[in-house]
């Protein structure tokens, strides 16, 4: 019978680094099921910067989670509807856009709202 530990110098590195890999692996996931205000992160923040780096989609997917954790969240929602403007996403946007209309109309972040929406879609009236 061979002794694989005597035989094979690299049997013990090649196992550990398959143990803290997978640890790794399962410790990342861990901390995805985890909520943003768990880990004290905040969302919005956490946005911000994937839209300063052009990643749209991660911050949309940051901001949907945290919407599902404060449904009212107005700041939430403004923040995703420029994510929804660089993905293009026009009938996203106008739905978000409809649902802000109220709380926000006559405020200047309503106004830039609305460019935005009538660079996306000109000849729609809820923009004007």
């Amino acid at each position: 019978m061979v002794n694989l530990i005597t035989e094979s110098p690299m049997i013990i590195p090649v196992a550990l680094l398959a143990t803290v890999s997978y640890l790794w692996v399962w410790r990342r996931r861990q901390l995805r099921s985890v909520s943003h205000r768990a880990r004290r992160i905040d969302p919005i923040g956490e946005a911000e910067v994937f839209l300063a780096y052009g990643r749209s989609k991660d911050a949309l997917r940051v901001l949907r989670a945290a919407l599902n954790q404060e449904p009212g969240n107005i700041k939430i929602k403004v923040v995703m509807l420029r994510a929804l403007a660089e993905l293009n996403d026009v009938p996203g946007f106008i739905h978000l856009a409809r649902e802000v209309q109220a709380p926000l109309s006559g405020q200047p972040v309503w106004q830039q709202i609305c460019k935005t929406g009538q660079r996306l879609q000109p000849e729609n009236p809820l923009f004007r």
